[in-house]
This record gives C-alpha cells, sequence and structure tokens, in this order.
C-alpha cells in the first residue's frame, strides 16, 4: 500500500452501510496506518447525522477503547455547503472539536433561506434545460465552494469538486491553492474526471486521494486515483496522503497550528 490513509470515510452514523469498527478493521486489513471518519453533516435529507453531537459520540467511544492503538483513528465531518455564502451545516465550535474537516455540495441540502435555495438547489435542477441555465448554475455553484473555502479556514478538503453540481474548476482549485485547501480525487465516484484534474493541477491546487468508502469493500481502494496520477504525470509531491508525504502531521491545519 503505498498510502498511508484515509481519510474520507462512511459509517452508519451518517449513509455509510458499516460500522465505525468495520472502517477501522478494513483499514486495518489494507495495511493503512491512519483512517479518518467523516460521516455528513446534519442538515442534509436522509444521508446525514441524526444530530451534530453524533460526531463527539464517536470521539468518545474511540477514545474508551484500548483496541485502536495500532492504527490512527481520526474523526471528522463531511459539512453541507447550504449558500452561495459558504454557510456550512457544522459550527465553528463543533469543527473546532473535530480532527479534519471535509465540505462540499450535496443534494437535498436545507438552505439557509428559500432565496439561497433557489439560488443554489433550485438553479442546479434548471441546468439541463439550456445552455443560459447551466451557465447561471456552474456561476452559483463556484460561488458557493470559493466562499467557502474562503470563508472557512477550518476547513480541509473539498469533497468531489464539481460532482452533482457543476463548477468553474479553475476558480475553486485556485482558491483551493490560495488557502491551504485539498482538492479531492474521489475514487468511490471515480471523479473528478481527467480534464477536470489537470485544470486543477494547472491552477497550482494540491490533492488528496480519498476512497468516500460507504461500504466495507470500499475503504482504502485507491485505484482510480493511483490511475489518474500515473496518466497525468502528476507529481507524487501534489498529493499529499501518499506514504512517503507524512500522514496526518504534514496536511492537517489542526495538526500543524
Amino acid at each position: 500500500m503505498q498510502f498511508i490513509g484515509d481519510y474520507h470515510t462512511h459509517s452508519r452514523f451518517s449513509d455509510g452501510r458499516q460500522s465505525v469498527e468495520d472502517i477501522i478493521r478494513a483499514a486495518r486489513q489494507r495495511g493503512l496506518q491512519e483512517i479518518a471518519i467523516t460521516d455528513h453533516g446534519p442538515l442534509v435529507a436522509v444521508i446525514g447525522v441524526d444530530q451534530a453531537h453524533d460526531y463527539l459520540r464517536i470521539k468518545e467511544m474511540l477514545a474508551a477503547s484500548p483496541d485502536y492503538k495500532d492504527i490512527r483513528v481520526l474523526v471528522g465531518a463531511e459539512a453541507n455547503i447550504r449558500d452561495m455564502h459558504g454557510t456550512l451545516d457544522i459550527s465553528p465550535d463543533l469543527a473546532g472539536q473535530l480532527d479534519l474537516l471535509i465540505a462540499g455540495l450535496h443534494p437535498y441540502t436545507l438552505p439557509t433561506s428559500l432565496e439561497d435555495g433557489l439560488g443554489i438547489f433550485v438553479q442546479n435542477s434548471l441546468r439541463h434545460l439550456s445552455r443560459r441555465q447551466r451557465d447561471k448554475a456552474i456561476e452559483h455553484n463556484t460561488m458557493a465552494v470559493v466562499a467557502t473555502i474562503q470563508g472557512h479556514p477550518e476547513v480541509d478538503i473539498i469533497s468531489h469538486p464539481g460532482l452533482f453540481f457543476a463548477l468553474d474548476v479553475y476558480e475553486v482549485a485556485r482558491a483551493c491553492a490560495e488557502n491551504d485547501v485539498l482538492f479531492e480525487i474521489n475514487c468511490g465516484h471515480e471523479f473528478p474526471d481527467l480534464s477536470a484534474i489537470m485544470e486543477a493541477e494547472r491552477a497550482g491546487a494540491n490533492f488528496i486521494i480519498n476512497s468516500d468508502a460507504h461500504f466495507f469493500d470500499s475503504v482504502g481502494q485507491f485505484a482510480y486515483g493511483e490511475y489518474v496520477v500515473a496518466r497525468l504525470g502528476i507529481d507524487r509531491d501534489r498529493v499529499v496522503n501518499y506514504r512517503d508525504r507524512g500522514g496526518y502531521d504534514r496536511w492537517g491545519k489542526k495538526a500543524r497550528h
């Protein structure tokens, strides 16, 4: 295994089909030294945690167990972006108690207002109607993600940029580069595609390759990311979770500050 860790997984606390224990066991089997549990934020229909306190319950459960001493287990969240101002469904106070924070756009997220719902989520549904509607959706989606990056210094990773919500990859990746946020290559969805990752590389972003695992067999499966890096000749120093890069202590904002 040439990767030290997988930093985007989901348990039954949100929409995963695996327990926290299953995720850790799978990570061990795949030779990982680090694993992060990052369940969806609470304000997205069906797939989110029941309540924000669930993240602290996971932390308490892990702290009480003597069985996880041979692998580093981190607890984070995949927060949902709720509007074009970059509002998240994870509070700064809660984020401060977690090891890492991922943020991304997801369908069926509760917006902060009707206007915001129309601006992102309804507009995204209209993008198939015409080029004008698509361009407007891309503009709004890009604004939302860039505002998140610029307005939340605690965010470590932007998840699957452009999945479900088309955006200007170059602008998002440039914001990532300027704000020390990682641009995710998501192996679970095999996304973004090669052309988008080329744009992100050109914009100067650094990458993290994650599984976005919802099932035991998916944890630590990085085939798509390995393919992308080899196919595009991406400098390995731009991918933070290669084993020789040193892991979370080198890229995690909490670990470095």
